[in-house]
């Protein structure tokens, strides 16, 4: 977490951005990460942070080359030689600078990474430590190609890394202009897309997409306590999460089958929700007409009016599954439209309440990795259950 190369970029020649940039999903000899970055902060005013970058080690070859391109700015860039140590990736060096500045944890962070290659397995665990021990930090990662996403390592390490509440994206367009007009000497000149570019860019998207579907198996214990309690005005969480189990009937009696959490997908097209990413999950991997399912869903919002309607729609045709929804808080309960949601969903046969203490704590044991420590409920959690119960079942009458 302490590089022993620490130098400062401040924008790329034009050569480079292509060359370091390119969108093809296989490239060789690209051994070098770019990380530019971005950094938005919310909460009391405060000094805004001294823009200085680092980057990787490279061999004694190189350094005098390197030193020409490189010097004090305030757009940051960060580089790093992939086949060194993890401590000297670029996104190790960005960790050391931002912890360095001793962020104060009642101000909020929003950074945004535009990386030449996704980080590697051991970066994504040290991103997910230090994600787990600021809650007051988000991040979103969007990257041009994806590093060996064959292999099941660097695939499980993406998965990781939105487990840790990080957004994963591929670049667009727009991410690209974006970095040409703040971290290329472009001499005024307009970013152009290269020979297959939105071709690329569709492989990736896929890509990502397919690797992130499946459900996760967990999440960390600040994006539980953050997501799921029950606050009245919970502001700022914008996302929605959802821990379900399915179950199978056998011989009479309902078998545990599967488990996992979703939410809210990052996807610049569809903005898919926790819900939709079920249902498209649970439709194309696990649905057999001839079996009977009893699917429980615990999430942190109640259902916005189209995803209930869809959800509804489901249930419609398939009468052999039956759902129990239990949610934390009500998504604009004083909304019409998101009442008739919740009313088109009891209505065709799903079950839906609030999450009390019992349930916060199944979710807890079930759904967190909780390094064994046990539940500890907030102030007013029974106090805001029977508010929002209260409330639900005047919807529902």
């Amino acid at each position: 977490m302490n590089p022993q190369f620490r130098n400062t970029v401040e924008r790329m020649y034009r050569g480079t951005f292509f060359y370091n940039f390119n969108n093809r999903p296989i490239l060789s000899r690209r051994n070098t990460v770019w990380l530019c970055y971005k950094v938005k902060t919310k909460g009391p005013s405060r000094p805004p942070l001294n823009a200085k970058i680092f980057r990787g080690q490279v061999p004694p070859g190189l350094q005098s080359l390197c030193r020409q391109e490189l010097s004090h700015i305030p757009c940051p860039l960060l580089l790093s030689q992939v086949y060194f140590e993890p401590p000297y990736h670029a996104e190790m060096c960005f960790l050391s600078w931002f912890c360095g500045n001793q962020l104060p944890a009642y101000k909020r962070f929003q950074i945004t990474w535009f990386v030449s290659w996704t980080p590697c397995p051991d970066c994504v665990a040290k991103l997910a430590e230090f994600l787990a021990e600021h809650p007051n930090v988000t991040l979103t990662v969007s990257t041009a190609r994806l590093y060996y996403y064959w292999e099941r390592d660097y695939r499980g390490a993406l998965r990781r890394l939105r487990q840790a509440g990080a957004h994963v994206k591929i670049m667009d367009y727009e991410d690209f202009a974006y970095c040409w007009e703040n971290f290329v000497y472009n001499e005024g000149q307009p970013f152009m897309p290269w020979y297959k570019f939105d071709a690329n860019y569709a492989f990736l998207h896929h890509t990502l997409k397919e690797i992130l579907r499946n459900p996760m198996e967990a999440t960390y214990p600040h994006i539980f306590y953050f997501h799921f309690k029950n606050l009245r005005k919970a502001y700022g969480r914008n996302e929605s999460w959802l821990c379900f189990t399915v179950e199978v009937t056998k011989h009479h009696s309902p078998v545990s089958w599967k488990r996992g959490v979703f939410r809210n997908q990052v996807d610049p097209e569809t903005h898919c929700h926790a819900e939709m990413c079920f249902l498209s999950w649970f439709c194309d991997n696990t649905l057999s007409p001839n079996t009977n399912y009893r699917v429980t869903w615990y999430t942190s919002w109640s259902p916005c009016p189209e995803c209930a309607g869809k959800v509804a729609k489901f249930l419609a045709r398939h009468s052999n599954v039956n759902l129990t929804v239990f949610t934390a808080r009500l998504y604009y309960f004083w909304d019409t439209d998101y009442q008739q949601g919740l009313r088109s969903l009891s209505q065709e046969g799903a079950s839906v309440g609030i999450m009390k203490y019992k349930h916060f704590k199944y979710c807890w044991e079930n759904f967190v990795y909780n390094d064994h420590e046990p539940f500890k409920p907030w102030k007013g959690l029974k106090r805001n259950f029977l508010f929002l119960d209260s409330k639900l079942q005047e919807i529902l009458k």
